[in-house]
């Protein structure tokens, strides 16, 4: 049976937008951290698999035209984070600490690297397996760009664990797109 941060993973790379979002509201802090987990190792795996260690040009590009495909604005993606996560992926870098920014970064190089394959569905099927399956052979030692910071770094609305929610009666301004 396939879990719930898998589906929500699954639904992500087939461009199932709405079916990721209704699954990740359902999620509860283990399957937060499930879901975060498996991210991080299809991140590792996909960057792995179209970049090479002493590359800076290639990722640089890379980021460049996932911005200018997903973040038009340029609000959502930090270049800086978005090359440092990548570069972490190959090894070059420290993890950085899950946050929102961070998680969203990884979340849009992830879609973009999985839409630049063009997988088949059968495709995607398999890279997710092999997702789950290097996560699950490496529990204590998971490939990572992303640290968390204990067990919910981020709830599953991008809000730092540590913050409070505010009150429903309360107001408070929205985040920028």
């Amino acid at each position: 049976m396939t879990s719930a941060p898998t589906a929500a993973l699954t639904y992500l790379v087939a461009g199932q937008t709405g079916a990721h979002e209704r699954q990740l509201a359902r999620f509860d802090d283990d399957q937060w951290q499930e879901y975060l987990d498996l991210l991080s190792g299809l991140f590792v795996l996909t960057v792995d698999r179209r970049f090479r260690p002493g590359e800076p040009a290639a990722v640089i590009r890379f980021v460049a035209s996932v911005r200018e495909r997903f973040d038009p604005a340029g609000t959502a993606i930090d270049p800086t984070v978005a090359e440092t996560l990548m570069y972490a992926a190959l090894g070059q870098h420290d993890t950085l600490p899950a946050t929102a920014e961070t998680i969203t970064a990884q979340t849009l190089l992830v879609v973009a690297l999985v839409t630049d394959e063009g997988l088949s569905p059968a495709g995607l099927a398999d890279l997710i397996d092999d997702t789950t399956t290097m996560i699950a052979a490496e529990p204590d030692d998971r490939p990572a760009a992303v640290t968390p910071d204990g067990p919910a770094a981020v709830t599953p609305d991008g809000q730092p664990a540590d913050q409070q929610q505010p009150d429903d009666h309360e107001h408070q301004p929205a985040d920028p797109p």
